[in-house]
């Protein structure tokens, strides 16, 4: 009867906070696709070609989230409770619940009832003819662990049935970015998983017997990790003030930061302060005259160097990047990040400064299919002299890549924001300034 009313109660929940603009993922009819920008493209250096030609308001379907960024939702677990999830990118894994120690009930479904309760003489074991898989963690995840720490999982709490559990199946659900694997593999009774970037890891064993019998369910873990190392609160920023990843708690290592820039470029190795940090919307020199995007920065802080970073330094990915209540097509933060073609991102070191990546809401959203763990927006050309996106460009924004015959293989070389100077540029009926529309992703 619990699990029928937890199981009636999630439904209730999810009717109620369900994104209702969604489309779900079997609405395959008239469903709109996750990506529009990147259908039917044109492409000429392998680049996605989008609104390249004069500036219109009149552009393709913008990308869009499946849900809201930092929304939450009810959902149920494998084991009947009311858990909750987290939108990034998507919709991420269905965390449940603490253990209660008042019900009997295994609430957080690690397979362990009454998980890190004192005994209770009230609540019986349950026998059952399949086995239960059980999942245990050391270090202990109600403590802070950090990117960087060996976690050890074991399944010796699971309970064998009627026979001898011999096949043992691991899987995890991680944050966008994780390439982090069970060694020594996936099915070993007791693997260790090294968490390499931070946010909600969802642990899933399955397990079988030696007569064939499956488990009786999934067992789950929920481990959350924080950025390594802890560090105090500080802007970012070189201006002082944030426009993005707002609350300097969560996102201790890494800030959205506004403003302008003259001096071209962003991803090569080269690009260093050339106006003291003297740029920012709010900095003695919004416009960047004469500055670097590395001079958006603060002292101690850095462009974010490749996806890598982005993924090590946000437990959130791009989510929260654009600040809460932004109008669309409002917000670029750029990163340096190497790409050859196809606005695919190159691993750190690599060379390459073809595209302009990040995050936001301005710019082509990007599928998996690109390899940029968490970000979420490219600015890419097929024409030189372009940065690939109207509403990014003059006379709706200030953005540009000018470089002359093939520029469009160098945007991450050539880009500025030094255009729509004193609100010479508007869109959607705004006055658009240099400062206007992102900056640049700094991390520490």
């Amino acid at each position: 009867m619990t699990r029928l009313m937890a199981l009636t109660a999630a439904a209730a929940l999810l009717v109620a906070c369900s994104d209702t603009t969604s489309s779900s993922a079997s609405d395959t009819s008239d469903a709109d696709p996750l990506f529009p920008d990147l259908i039917e493209a044109d492409t000429v250096d392998g680049d996605t070609a989008t609104d390249t030609s004069t500036a219109s308001t009149d552009t393709v379907e913008p990308f869009a989230y499946e849900c809201e960024p930092l929304a939450t939702e009810a959902c149920v677990t494998s084991c009947l409770t009311v858990g909750e999830r987290l939108c990034l990118k998507e919709w991420g894994p269905c965390v449940p619940p603490p253990e209660k120690c008042d019900n009997c009930e295994d609430d957080d479904c690690d397979g362990v009832v009454n998980d890190g309760c004192p005994p209770n003489p009230v609540c019986q074991p349950v026998e059952h003819d399949c086995p239960t898989p059980a999942i245990t963690v050391t270090p202990d995840p109600s403590t802070d662990l950090f990117t960087g720490t060996v976690l050890q999982l074991s399944s010796d709490s699971s309970i064998a049935g009627d026979g001898t559990i011999v096949t043992w199946q691991w899987s995890v659900q991680a944050p966008p970015g994780s390439s982090a694997t069970f060694q020594p593999s996936a099915t070993v009774a007791n693997p260790t998983f090294t968490v390499d970037v931070a946010g909600s890891y969802l642990f899933l064993l399955d397990v079988a017997d030696d007569l064939g019998t499956a488990g009786c369910q999934q067992a789950q873990l929920a481990v959350s990790i924080q950025v390594y190392p802890p560090l105090e609160p500080e802007v970012g920023c070189a201006d002082g003030e944030r426009e993005g990843f707002l609350d300097t708690d969560t996102y201790t290592h890494i800030a959205a930061c506004s403003g302008g820039w003259s001096v071209p470029g962003i991803t090569p190795d080269s690009v260093v302060p050339t106006c003291n940090r003297q740029g920012g919307d709010d900095g003695a020199n919004p416009a960047g005259t004469g500055c670097a995007s590395a001079d958006l920065c603060a002292t101690g802080w850095h462009l974010c160097a490749g996806w890598e970073e982005v993924a090590a330094k946000s437990p959130t990915g791009c989510a929260g990047a654009t600040p809460p209540g932004a109008s669309s097509e409002s917000y670029f933060f750029a990163i340096s990040q190497a790409s050859v073609n196809g606005s695919v991102c190159e691993p750190v070191g690599s060379a390459g400064d073809n595209d302009v990546f990040g995050c936001g809401n301005l710019g082509n959203g990007m599928g998996g299919d690109k390899h940029c763990g968490p970000l979420d927006r490219v600015l890419a050309s097929t024409q030189p002299d372009s940065c690939g996106w109207n509403q990014a460009m003059p006379p709706l924004g200030p953005w540009e890549c000018i470089g002359g015959s093939g520029s469009d293989l160098h945007e991450g070389a050539t880009v500025t924001k030094k255009a729509c100077a004193n609100t010479s540029c508007s869109y959607d009926g705004k006055p658009i300034d240099t400062r206007d529309k992102g900056g640049v992703l700094c991390c520490r």
